[in-house]
C-alpha cells in the first residue's frame, strides 16, 4: 500500500493541453463526479507496467514512484468509501485510510469528510485479525465494513465482528450492485476500487463503472501477472474517454471516464 503524501514537484499536464508543475492534490479531489441515479458515482484506481502487469512478485510496490503515490493519494482524497477485495488487503496489507494534512484540506474544501471509510468485500471472510486494519485501530477511528454473502459461516463474522463491522449482503457472495447499494445507504456519493483485478472484473460485468485511474509505470514486468481487469465474462467494451493525462519521471497518470451511452439508430 502506498502512504499518503504531499505534492511531488515535476508531474506535468500532457493533455488537455500542456502545464507544467501541476499538484494532483488540487486537481483530482476538485473533479466533478456527478451521482448516478441510484447508486455512487464509481472510480476504479490501478497501476500497471508498460506491459500490462498489475503486480511484481505478487505486490503493486515495485511498480510505484513518489509521483505515483502523490496521485494514488490525491485519488483516494476524491472518494467517500474505498472499496478492496480480500486478496488486496491481504497482499499489501491495507490500514485505515489516514490522509495527511493536504488531503483532509482538499477532501473538506470538496465537502467530504476528513477521511474516507474503508469497506473489504470477501464471501469467506478469509481476513486475519492481525492485519494493520484490524490491529492497528486508533480510539475514535471507524472500523472497516467487511461486506460478505448471506451464507457466511457464524463463527467467522463473530471472529471479525469483534474487529470490525460485518454486513451479510442478500445474495451468496457480494455483488457489484448489493456492494453498492450498501455504500449508498450510507452516505456515499463516490465511491473508490482499488481492486484486486477479479473485484474489478465483476464491477466491468455489472456496468457501474464511471471512472478508470489509470498508472501505466515505465518498465517491462513479465511474469504471470494477470490485467486491471481480470474474469470479466462482458462481450461489449465499456467505451472510455481521456479526460486528462499526465506525466512524471516516464510513468503516466491517465483519467478515462465512461463515453455516455448511444442511442440506438433509428432508419
Amino acid at each position: 500500500m502506498y502512504g499518503n503524501i504531499g505534492t511531488v514537484a515535476g508531474v506535468r499536464r500532457l493533455l488537455p493541453g500542456p502545464v507544467v508543475d501541476v499538484d494532483p492534490m488540487e486537481l483530482y479531489p476538485a473533479l466533478a463526479r456527478p451521482k448516478p441515479a441510484g447508486r455512487p458515482w464509481l472510480m476504479v484506481n490501478m497501476i500497471a507496467s508498460a506491459d500490462g502487469a498489475v503486480a511484481v512478485d505478487g505486490t503493486s510496490g515495485a511498480l510505484g514512484n513518489p509521483a505515483d503515490e502523490a496521485v494514488f493519494s490525491a485519488v483516494r482524497a476524491s472518494a467517500d468509501w474505498i472499496v478492496a477485495a480480500a486478496g488486496t488487503v491481504r497482499a499489501e496489507r491495507y490500514g485505515l485510510p489516514r490522509p495527511r494534512a493536504a488531503s483532509r484540506r482538499a477532501r473538506l474544501a470538496a465537502g467530504r469528510a476528513e477521511r474516507p471509510r474503508l469497506a473489504v468485500v470477501t464471501a469467506s471472510l478469509e481476513l486475519d485479525p492481525s492485519l494493520p486494519m484490524f490491529a492497528d485501530q486508533r480510539p475514535g477511528e471507524d472500523p472497516p465494513v467487511i461486506l460478505t454473502g448471506s451464507v457466511a459461516a457464524p463463527e467467522a463474522v463473530e471472529r471479525l465482528g469483534a474487529v470490525s463491522e460485518v454486513v451479510r449482503l442478500p445474495s451468496p457472495r457480494p455483488q457489484p450492485a448489493e456492494i453498492l447499494a450498501e455504500l449508498d445507504r450510507r452516505g456515499a456519493g463516490v465511491v473508490l476500487s482499488e481492486g484486486g483485478p477479479s473485484l474489478n472484473g465483476q464491477l466491468a460485468d455489472a456496468d457501474v463503472i464511471d471512472e478508470l485511474c489509470l498508472s501505466v509505470a515505465p518498465l517491462v514486468a513479465g511474469g504471470a501477472s494477470g490485467r486491471i481487469v481480470h474474469g470479466s465474462i462482458r462481450t461489449v467494451p465499456l467505451r472510455m474517454r481521456v479526460d486528462h493525462l499526465l506525466e512524471d519521471s516516464g510513468t503516466l497518470f491517465v483519467r478515462y471516464i465512461r463515453e455516455p451511452a448511444q442511442p440506438p439508430e433509428t432508419g
